[in-house]
């Protein structure tokens, strides 16, 4: 499969205009200070929507400081997915010269995933620790990891995620750090995500196509939480839900860990394509309505107000109709999504609100309504720097695609314990099948 060349990642006529610029002072890689404990670190959320890059610098504390971000309207990518890599190459490219181009080229990257193709189940493997010592070691670990990661193959997937839940040591639950301790029979509760090898190959091909060096995949809803819950909202039970333009996330969290994700393949831009076709209007200005007149609760709708948009005149009433039934179709998925996996009555934290889409007037209300829990609107938290252009619910997963990052990069010494992340060799075994597939 032939690359295309970075210098043909020219951006469309007219689309300069919409991109937009928020920039610090980005050091050179490699040169942040004192490069025992300060690491630049990038990520790129690669959205239905829109396309986010986005650079930061980590020194081993939090919170992350955010250093420079490049936006640009999203071509090619239909609910998560790429559907036409040039096009989606061509947005990628615009976003990252408006990050500031070659340095985020320079470095490893994060890149957000989602679409309906996603899928997540939680599993549990033993193995026998046959040591002299019996302590459990970071090589016995991975040796669990390897195995969560063949529990259950399917030849198209890959797997994304595997997050340890918990241990059982000799029939001792609720272990949460096994290394170190002595067992000769170690199980590992976890939760696995995957996803089909031809939606990640074509993901990190438009990437790649710019010359971006991908580090990692991450679920978006993943991201999402690391910048917008806290470890109290983890240990309590929480479920975040991202509501983006394409697709619909979600992660819920019980007693710290990681329990529950799904992706709903409806988002915001469903909300503006219905208004589009019942009033028989452009997309751009049902997207317009939306934004400024739309409500997910059209009950407190005055019947008779009008809102005006270039000389004509709309019901707001049935505006917010269309809009709430989209919402209400989006918040039921959510609901079953949960009750499926039988954690909606775990969740005394409630849900956090995040994305684009969740912006829209009366839906928090009527997520209370439909999930049964109490909710609440999230922005990225503990970030520090000039944080006012990126703290909004819209930037939740790029700016958790630093936090991602900055955790994952191995600044400092740590096992492997519930909680945490292990990405595998996912990017390199993509890039295998380029070499192996026919094209």
């Amino acid at each position: 499969m032939r690359k295309l060349r970075t210098s043909t990642c020219v951006p469309r006529r007219g689309s300069w205009s919409l991109r937009r610029r928020w920039r610090g002072t980005v050091p050179p890689v490699g040169r942040t200070g004192n490069a025992n404990v300060s690491k630049l670190v990038y990520g790129l959320d690669v959205g239905t929507t829109k396309i986010v890059a986005i650079a930061g610098r980590v020194d081993g504390r939090r919170p992350v400081e955010v250093l420079a971000m490049g936006e640009a309207p999203s071509y090619g990518l239909r609910r998560g997915v790429v559907v036409d890599r040039e096009a989606a190459t061509e947005s990628v490219a615009e976003a990252i010269e408006a990050c500031g181009g070659g340095k985020l080229r320079g470095g490893p990257v994060s890149v957000g995933i989602a679409g309906s193709h996603i899928r997540s189940l939680n599993t549990e493997v033993t193995l026998l620790n046959r040591s002299r010592n019996r302590l459990v070691t970071e090589r016995f670990l991975k040796r669990l990891h390897a195995e969560a990661r063949g529990a259950d193959p399917d030849e198209d997937e890959e797997v994304l995620h595997v997050v340890p839940r918990s241990f059982v040591l000799d029939g001792t639950e609720g272990v949460r750090q096994p290394v170190g301790l002595a067992a000769r029979r170690v199980t590992m509760r976890a939760h696995v995500v995957s996803g089909a090898i031809s939606s990640i190959q074509n993901l990190l091909g438009a990437v790649e196509d710019c010359g971006v060096r991908v580090s990692r995949v991450v679920l978006e809803p993943l991201a999402s939480a690391e910048a917008c819950l806290s470890p109290d909202d983890r240990q309590m039970g929480t479920a975040l839900l991202d509501i983006g333009g394409g697709t619909t996330d979600i992660a819920a969290f019980l007693r710290g860990s990681l329990a529950h994700t799904a992706v709903v393949p409806i988002g915001g831009e469903s909300f503006s394509a219905d208004v589009a076709y019942g009033l028989k209007l452009p997309f751009e200005d049902a997207e317009r309505l939306k934004v400024r007149y739309g409500s997910a609760l059209s009950d407190g709708v005055d019947d008779v107000a009008p809102v005006l948009l270039d000389d004509r005149h709309h019901s707001a009433k049935f505006i917010s109709q269309i809009l709430e039934y989209r919402a209400r179709e989006v918040l039921e998925f959510a609901r079953d999504s949960l009750d499926h996996a039988r954690v909606r009555n775990s969740l005394p934290g409630g849900i956090v609100l995040t994305g684009g889409g969740s912006q829209l007037e009366g839906f928090g209300q009527l997520a209370e309504e439909i999930l049964g829990m109490r909710a609440r609107l999230a922005v990225p938290r503990r970030i520090k720097g000039d944080v006012k252009p990126v703290q909004k619910p819209q930037y939740s997963t790029a700016v958790g695609l630093l936090y991602f990052a900055a955790k994952n990069d191995d600044l400092r010494p740590k096992s492997k314990g519930a909680g945490a992340f292990d990405f595998g060799s996912i990017v390199a075994a993509v890039k295998g099948w380029f070499r192996v597939l026919p094209g």
